[in-house]
């Protein structure tokens, strides 16, 4: 008798590791932490799920930080819950629809998404449109989304063309009237196609030649290389365009040794001003990704409660110069 008691009781103990185990197992699965692959069920009772979907971490960078930060900061009503799902490299369109694949097990009722090519993401967010989701496009936009219900957007053809007019009001000291553009791939990402553009079309009706174009990459090492050819190629240029802070940085890297170049970047990452600051870039016209992230999530309520919103909405931008670096510090972006 006392041997069988013993095994019941080791039975128990058994069963009751096995229900911990699991239990723990189901909780790691349901965090809201960055990139899980959750898969319990976000169609029961009234809860209204709304996922934030960006091909890159929350913690990437200053535009990262800040967009995650205004969606976080944006008003919900009861009943609604907001979800991150990320993933780690933006330029890796498979892995981020395997992610979203994974996150329509969820059942959002709304995915807000930055889109890393125009139908890169289309075939799974219209799967999501057949279980009676919506979608609003966040910067990266996409196409043929039958459920799109709105596009949040930088004012990309804006920050280049403030650029441009910056220029246009403090010529190059060298006098000079060649300027070149760091670019990615056209075509790749329309918020670059729109930056390049706005900046070109502004800085020739004013009488500027394009001389050269550089098309590269986020990588630092990448541009800074491709950024020194374009300088030796053209020793007459006055000025040199980045469509965005990563690429900027790189451009940096290249003119460290080159005071005469006026050197124009956009994004306003936080971490680039102290180079406006000290005078290193001439200007950096500024996004506002906080105020961005936070108008795409009450969109986003809007529009599962029914009620219309704009096709395109955009956020402000500004060019931050010395004149106005340090007060764009102080108050931690456009806000």
């Amino acid at each position: 008798m006392h041997a069988k008691a013993a095994r019941q009781t080791r039975h128990k103990l058994a069963l009751g590791a096995i229900t911990v185990a699991a239990s723990l197992l189901l909780a790691a699965c349901g965090s809201d932490g960055e990139g899980n692959a959750e898969t319990a069920s976000a169609g029961s009772g009234d809860r209204k799920l709304i996922i934030f979907a960006m091909p890159f971490p929350c913690g990437l960078n200053d535009y990262a930080k800040l967009t995650c930060e205004g969606a976080k900061a944006a008003k919900l009503p009861g009943g609604y819950e907001l979800k991150f799902k990320t993933g780690i490299d933006y330029t890796d369109a498979p892995a981020f629809n395997s992610l979203l694949e994974t996150t329509l097990q969820l059942r959002p009722a709304g995915l807000v998404v930055f889109a890393n090519g125009p139908a890169a993401q289309t075939p799974v967010l219209n799967r999501a449109c057949d279980q009676g989701a919506k979608v609003i496009f966040y910067d990266g936009n996409g196409k043929g989304v039958k459920c799109e219900a709105s596009w949040v957007t930088p004012p990309n053809h804006e920050l280049g063309q403030k650029a441009a007019e910056w220029l246009i009001d403090h010529p190059p000291a060298n006098g000079s009237k060649e300027v070149a553009i760091v670019s990615q791939q056209p075509g790749q990402f329309i918020s670059n196609d729109q930056r390049v553009e706005g900046f070109k079309k502004t800085i020739e009706s004013a009488g500027y030649k394009v001389v050269a174009t550089v098309v590269t990459t986020n990588d630092l090492e990448e541009t800074r290389g491709k950024v020194t050819n374009a300088l030796t190629a053209h020793s007459k240029l006055g000025a040199i365009f980045s469509a965005n802070g990563p690429m900027g940085n790189g451009t940096q890297q290249a003119l460290k040794r080159n005071k005469r170049v006026v050197q124009l970047t956009t994004d306003g990452n936080l971490t680039d001003i102290p180079s406006v600051v000290d005078g290193t870039v001439a200007v950096n016209v500024a996004q506002a990704p906080y105020l961005g992230g936070m108008l795409a999530v009450e969109s986003m309520v809007k529009v599962i409660e029914g009620q219309k919103v704009p096709k395109v909405q955009m956020s402000p931008s500004k060019a931050i110069d010395k004149t106005n670096a340090q007060e764009y510090l102080d108050e931690r972006g456009l806000r």
